[in-house]
C-alpha cells in the first residue's frame, strides 16, 4: 500500500484536507481517532493503563478520566514515558491495520505530531505538511476552541515549529486563504499520488 502522511500543527487546517482526499475516495486512517478508540472500555491498553496508574484514571462508568490521566502523566517525565510505551504501540499497530484494510489505490494517514525520525514515517512513502501563517492559526483555534490567545500560543510552544516541519515534507499546502485554494491544491496531489500508487 502506498502510504501518503499527513501533518500540520494546531489551526493548520489539517482536517479541512484530510476531509477533502476523504471525499475524492481515498481511505484516511486518523491517528488521533485511534488514539481515542483505543483507551475504550475493554481495550488491552486501557487494562494496562489501569494497571499502571490505578482506577483514579476511570470514570464511575469505567470509561478513561482523560484530564486524571493528563494530570497524572505529566506530573513527571518518568510517568509521561510510562503513558507512551502503553498507548504508542497500541497507536501504531491499529494504525498499520487500518492502513492494511485500505482500498484505494493509495492510503492517507493523519499524525498531528509527526516528526523527521517518528516511526510513523517509516512506513510512509511521501509526506505532505499544511502550513498557515501563525496568527491564522491563532485565530482559527481561537474561534473553534474558546481559548485564549495566551493558551493557544502555550499549546504552539509545545508543538514543531513550521520551519522542521517543513524539512521533511516533501509536498506543502499553504491554508492561509479560501476553501477553494485548498481543494484545489488537494486535488492536485491526488491526481499525483494516484499516479505515483500505481507505478511504484
Amino acid at each position: 500500500m502506498y502510504v501518503i502522511g499527513l501533518s500540520g500543527g494546531i489551526g493548520s487546517g489539517k482536517t479541512v484536507v484530510s476531509d477533502h482526499f476523504a471525499s475524492l475516495g481515498v481511505s484516511v486512517v486518523d491517528t488521533d481517532v485511534i488514539a481515542r478508540v483505543i483507551v475504550e472500555p475493554g481495550q488491552p491498553a486501557l487494562v494496562k493503563l489501569v494497571e499502571e496508574f490505578g482506577d483514579e484514571i476511570l470514570e464511575p462508568n469505567g470509561e478513561l478520566s482523560r484530564g486524571t490521566l493528563r494530570k497524572i502523566a505529566f506530573a513527571s517525565a518518568n510517568n509521561k514515558a510510562k503513558l507512551d510505551s502503553i498507548t504508542h504501540p497500541a497507536i501504531r499497530l491499529e494504525t498499520i491495520r487500518q492502513i492494511e484494510q485500505s482500498e484505494s489505490d493509495y492510503c492517507l494517514v493523519v499524525v498531528p505530531l509527526l516528526t523527521a525520525d517518528s516511526p510513523f514515517s517509516k512506513f510512509m512513502q511521501r509526506i505532505v505538511i499544511v502550513t498557515a501563517d501563525k496568527e491564522v492559526k491563532i485565530n482559527r483555534v481561537k474561534k473553534r476552541s474558546g481559548l485564549s490567545r495566551e493558551e493557544v500560543l502555550s499549546i504552539m510552544s509545545t508543538q514543531l515549529h513550521d520551519d522542521d516541519r517543513l524539512k521533511f515534507a516533501d509536498d506543502v499546502i499553504e491554508n492561509n486563504s479560501s476553501l477553494e485554494h485548498v481543494y484545489s491544491a488537494v486535488e492536485k496531489l491526488h491526481v499525483q499520488y494516484s499516479e505515483l500508487a500505481q507505478t511504484t
